[in-house]
């Protein structure tokens, strides 16, 4: 069984000491651990040309879905993953969200790698695919992260955020922790109580690994507000409705004995975007947009003149 570690910070930084305290642990069970720093590869960003999704080679004509962006390490990177049966990404928090170049990664990824898009894409094509047939291994994830306040409140959205890079391949969270209170490289490395919290979500991503789906539990120290994702970014709209910032699934705001609760009706947990259900009904969304668009397509250039000679972009 093999676990990726990816550390999204500084070599020998708080993150990365603590996911190596945490590999160290998974591979005292068994396991064969490997470390990629985010630092020495180089990955494109996304450019949003959307060849992925609706160019010749895309998702919703049955394509591949693959990137077109070419000479990066994404193909290196892809490789590493597919290989993987458990995955712990470690991070700092940058303005208590997850850094940017992993944001680059999670952008990179995108629709070629959503379970539910190439499963799509493949009924579109009569049941052939030219993506990665790895992609659909049952694999298992844990988050790290690494805040320099001492409160949560300047963390607010990191690991909420690194769910954006899981959900879309079914890799299933088993244990995310959050330590505050680290803000000189190296520092955490005298919190003892972080450093075991560490080892135990190692210990919990190797001991799932390989197991059915069906079986694996999320095992950290909060159960969270919402029972999909485990976390508590909660959208407070009209009067009692709820919605899950990350699953997107609607609940019912409640008070009993002066505490407040959500409740999520099992129906709405079915279609949470972290569900096959959820990201397929986002597949014929897209595919929709592109049907409106294809109908009106002609209208396009003359609608554009307006705006290209307006203020030119800066070279």
């Amino acid at each position: 069984m093999k676990l990726l570690g990816l550390s999204a910070g500084r070599k020998m930084g708080n993150s990365e000491i603590l996911l190596k305290e945490a590999l160290m642990a998974a591979e005292a069970t068994g396991v064969e651990a490997e470390i990629l720093r985010l630092h020495d590869l180089k990955i494109k960003p996304c450019t949003g040309c959307t060849s992925c999704v609706q160019g010749k080679n895309g998702l919703i004509f049955g394509g591949s879905g693959q990137c077109v962006i070419k000479n990066d390490d994404m193909p290196l990177f892809n490789e590493k993953l597919w290989e993987s049966d458990g995955i712990i990404i470690s991070m700092p928090v940058f303005i208590f969200q997850p850094p940017g170049y992993l944001k680059v990664l999670i952008d990179r990824c995108g629709p070629s790698h959503d379970q539910a898009f190439v499963m799509e894409a493949k009924k579109v094509a009569g049941g052939k695919s030219g993506a990665d047939p790895r992609i659909f291994k049952s694999r298992v994830a844990g988050f790290l992260s690494v805040g320099g306040a001492p409160h949560f409140d300047w963390a607010s959205l990191a690991l909420p955020l690194m769910n954006t890079f899981t959900f879309p391949m079914e890799i299933k969270v088993v244990d995310m922790h959050q330590v505050m209170g680290s803000a000189i490289p190296g520092q955490v490395s005298l919190n003892d109580s972080a450093l075991a919290r560490a080892r135990k979500l190692g210990q919990n991503v190797a001991n799932a690994m390989g197991k059915p789906k069906e079986q694996v539990k999320y095992m950290g120290d909060d159960p969270g507000t919402c029972p999909v994702c485990h976390c508590n970014a909660m959208l407070v709209g009209r009067e009692s409705m709820v919605e899950c910032a990350i699953c997107g699934i609607k609940g019912e705001l409640k008070q009993k004995d002066g505490k407040i609760t959500v409740s999520f009706s099992e129906e709405q947990q079915a279609i949470s975007r972290l569900t096959l259900e959820g990201k397929r009904r986002h597949f014929y969304e897209i595919a929709d947009v592109q049907r409106e668009f294809d109908s009106r397509k002609a209208e396009l250039p003359a609608k554009l003149e307006k705006y290209k000679s307006y203020k030119p972009a800066w070279k």
